[in-house]
């Protein structure tokens, strides 16, 4: 693509520095944009908000939110006077949802470009997408069932791909958990550390699934596994997931734990379908 895209919208957009951010919905994925726009270069900076792959980012995301001094300054006003705001060659992340990155993909801009992908324990990360999608009356058990089974594939697409050498990987339940773990992150990404705090909880992504909270620090992020235990559809979820050979190989190398439990559900659990 040209040095700068011209939208729709009839603006130049030419960013300085880009940062492509993949990862699974419930992810953390707003939570870790925000810390990294927090930690932009100047503190300055655009962020594209869940793009459709394949095309120009700021005709196809979701919205735009401009930071300065590593704050979102949140104007009620268009992409063009935004971006214009933003001013020439900014730091830009794009993000996209649900989504892993193309091997070799093609840049977006002649500018330099990180592929970073956020992701999250199996076992958390499937209690609280299934909570938000049992938060929704218009989904039964079935349009639940084939919701969670196209997204577990997705994630092991996603278990795959933190494995290889072109992406940065960013595990949330570590960077949640860790300011040491952050503080070695924006070295990878080659960021100004000036801010290792959790931040507020983002307005992205409608927040927490089990809480209402707005200091991130308050979410207690490393129990939704616990709090879905009794749950039924999430122990089918749990049992169909160990069931899968080859799903419980990658898991096995990235979430080892969360491997062994299925393990144990595996070789415990039986399923039997009663007929009539």
């Amino acid at each position: 693509m040209s040095q700068a895209l011209r939208t729709k919208e009839n603006v130049a957009f030419a960013p300085g520095q880009v940062l492509r951010v993949y990862g699974m919905r419930r992810s953390g994925n707003h939570a870790l944009i925000n810390w990294i726009m927090r930690n932009a270069p100047n503190g300055h900076g655009v962020f594209l908000n869940d793009c459709r792959p394949k095309t120009d980012p700021v005709v196809s995301c979701s919205g735009v939110s401009v930071f300065e001094d590593g704050v979102d300054v949140d104007m009620q006003v268009g992409r063009q006077q935004k971006l214009q705001r933003a001013g020439a060659l900014p730091f830009t992340v794009v993000s996209y949802e649900d989504r892993v990155p193309p091997t070799a993909p093609k840049p977006l801009y002649a500018a330099p470009e990180t592929l970073i992908i956020i992701y999250r324990s199996f076992l958390h990360w499937t209690a609280s997408l299934l909570r938000k999608v049992q938060g929704n009356e218009g989904y039964g058990p079935l349009d639940r069932n084939r919701i969670m089974g196209r997204a577990l594939g997705t994630y092991s697409e996603m278990l795959t791909r933190v494995q290889e050498d072109d992406v940065v990987p960013l595990c949330y339940d570590d960077w949640t958990a860790d300011a040491h773990y952050r503080e070695e992150a924006l070295s990878r990404l080659k960021l100004p550390g000036r801010d290792l705090s959790l931040g507020t909880v983002q307005r992205y992504g409608g927040g927490s699934s089990f809480q209402d909270a707005t200091a991130a620090s308050d979410l207690t992020t490393d129990k939704r596994s616990a709090q879905m235990a009794d749950d039924h559809e999430y122990q089918m979820l749990l049992w169909t997931a160990a069931r899968d050979e080859g799903f419980m190989t990658k898991l096995t190398k990235v979430f080892p734990a969360d491997a062994n439990r299925l393990d144990t559900l595996r070789s415990t659990a039986s399923a039997q379908v009663v007929l009539p």
